[in-house]
């Protein structure tokens, strides 16, 4: 008879395959994003851009010359309810994107949540209760320490907004709950040449929760 409980060796799984996700996630989105006609999107509202990002990630995924031969273990969702305590039915919160890595057992998810960058809302909106916060404040909920924001760049360029979002996060870090060494970081470029970057916080159980940022232009 099988048990029922997770044994030590299906934790360290779980703990593999949460590792991969964020990797991967980084490079769907960007084989994604490859995929966009970027000047239709210049003006586009962000549930726009985010419907046919996450479009484009589909079809890379069933793309039979092009998926990567970890496309199988993955789907990716738009505007997907999540069941939290004491919400039910349309009351759940609704996240931007949804990442799941399907395996035996529970599933690590990986989610983002999309703000579009413009010099009007600077970055309050991105860091902003329904932004980042979002997750810090326990509204949006995690399978594991991670989840992930991404930023529509409607105007500068991707670099100019990852200055800006880290001198706002370390000139305020106590507010934006950023731990202390998790500061702003480049992460390494990947195989597909995803730019991405990461901070580190505390959420609002003073657990700690690494936050994958992947900033796309959408520019003229």
């Amino acid at each position: 008879m099988t048990s029922a409980t997770s044994s030590p060796g299906d934790a360290d799984l779980y703990a593999v395959y949460a590792g991969e996700l964020r990797g991967h996630a980084i490079d769907l989105v960007w084989l994604g994003y490859l995929r966009l006609n970027i000047a239709s999107l210049t003006n586009a509202h962000e549930d726009v851009v985010t419907g046919e990002l996450v479009k484009e990630m589909n079809s890379v995924l069933e793309d039979p010359e092009a998926a990567p031969p970890w496309a199988e273990h993955y789907s990716v969702t738009e505007q997907q309810r999540l069941n939290v305590l004491d919400k039910l039915g349309k009351t759940r919160p609704i996240i931007d994107v949804e990442f799941e890595r399907h395996c035996r057992g529970k599933r690590p998810r990986l989610r983002f949540e999309a703000k579009r960058l413009r010099r009007a809302t600077g970055v309050g909106a991105y860091l902003g209760e329904e932004g980042l916060a979002a997750f810090l404040d326990g509204y949006y909920p995690v399978t594991h320490p991670d989840a992930g924001m991404l930023g529509y760049v409607h105007e500068e360029a991707p670099a100019d907004w990852a200055e800006k979002l880290s001198i706002e996060l370390m000139s305020d870090a106590k507010k934006h709950r950023v731990s202390a060494d998790g500061q702003w970081i480049a992460l390494p470029v990947s195989s597909v040449g995803a730019p991405s970057f990461r901070s580190v916080h505390a959420d609002v159980n003073n657990n700690t929760l690494a936050i994958t940022h992947v900033l796309l232009a959408f520019t003229n």
